[in-house]
């Protein structure tokens, strides 16, 4: 059975990607396509371009913001009502954000119980209200609605989830780019931990002296997921990177790691057929993956959690705050 299509759009400083999905049974065929900007101000144009490219002119999308867009806290959840928890948040936080907390568009989703026990604690995201005011304005101008905003971590959650869905398989997933660099572990639709963590090398010698920090942020995340949250061993760790690093840095952190340690594109084949618009249009062979391909994929790996977007608990989404 065929589904309607999904949209969704990535913005970052350093690149914008966009992704179409549509589900045919138990598949997805994807459409996706990632370019490099050299500032923010340039995503406008890029959009407009990949919008024609892939036919998203007059639909609705999950607009996907980049790390370094926003600010992501963990912060013991307040003794209020949760039609107060908004409010008092956003007063706990203002000590916490570079600018005045008025000035801020604010999002909360819970930690997961059991990785909790008596301290019941919750994710806060923050985002200037004129710079998603400013992003979205983008997104407007390209022909492109939007129907909800998401950050990164709770996109790549999202393809985790479609690929392990069962909630007792705890998984990493470590997606390592120029511009930001995070690892998430999640366990089924709960996300249990997300940390920024050191980009891609940019020549050999740098993979040399960030090799060892690159792993012990990794272990770090790893035991703190196991031991200081009480949860079973992580099952495994799935990786992707851009500018060609994906083999070393599996290969590096395989060896070094007590779990397997797989590129994510391996795991990608079992849900979707993609056509990557790069920018000519390029049906994936994944049996004879390319590199250029493997880095594409992980430019647009946002956007293609955004088309899967499936979050509990959001009762109201960013773009609706700052509407």
């Amino acid at each position: 059975m065929k589904s309607e299509d999904s949209t969704a759009v990535y913005i970052s400083t350093a690149g914008v990607a966009v992704a179409k999905a549509t589900r045919v049974d138990d598949r997805y065929l994807l459409n996706l396509r990632a370019d490099p900007i050299e500032r923010l101000a340039d995503a406008g144009p890029v959009l407009k371009t990949q919008c024609q490219a892939i036919g998203l002119k007059g639909r609705a999308c999950n607009l996907v913001l980049a790390p370094e867009l926003y600010s992501l806290s963990l912060i013991e959840k307040p003794s209020v009502a949760d039609d107060e928890l908004r409010d008092a948040v956003r007063w706990r936080m203002r000590e916490n954000l570079e600018y005045p907390v008025d000035e801020a568009t604010l999002d909360v989703f819970a930690m997961p119980e059991s990785a909790v026990r008596d301290r019941p604690m919750v994710f806060v995201v923050a985002i200037q209200t004129q710079s998603l005011k400013m992003l979205l304005e983008k997104v407007y101008a390209a022909g492109i609605g939007v129907v909800s905003v998401d950050i990164s971590e709770l996109a790549l959650r999202n393809i985790v989830h479609g690929l392990y869905p069962a909630a007792d398989q705890g998984v990493g997933l470590l997606r390592m780019t120029g511009s930001s660099s995070v690892i998430n572990i999640s366990r089924g639709e709960e996300l249990f931990l997300s940390r920024r963590i050191s980009g891609v090398p940019i020549d050999d010698i740098t993979w040399e002296d960030m090799r060892e920090r690159l792993l012990l942020q990794v272990q770090r995340s790893i035991d703190y997921y196991e031991s200081a949250m009480s949860q079973p061993p992580c099952n495994g760790l799935l990786v992707a990177t851009t500018h060609g690093w994906q083999d070393r840095v599996c290969e590096y952190l395989g060896e070094m790691m007590p779990l397997p340690v797989r590129p994510l594109n391996d795991e990608l084949r079992a849900l979707f057929d993609i056509c990557l618009h790069n920018p000519d249009p390029v049906n994936l062979n994944w049996d004879h993956l390319a590199s250029v391909h493997r880095n594409a994929l992980a430019a647009t790996l946002p956007a293609l959690g955004g088309v899967l977007r499936n979050i509990p608990g959001w009762k109201q989404s960013l773009e609706d705050v700052a509407a």
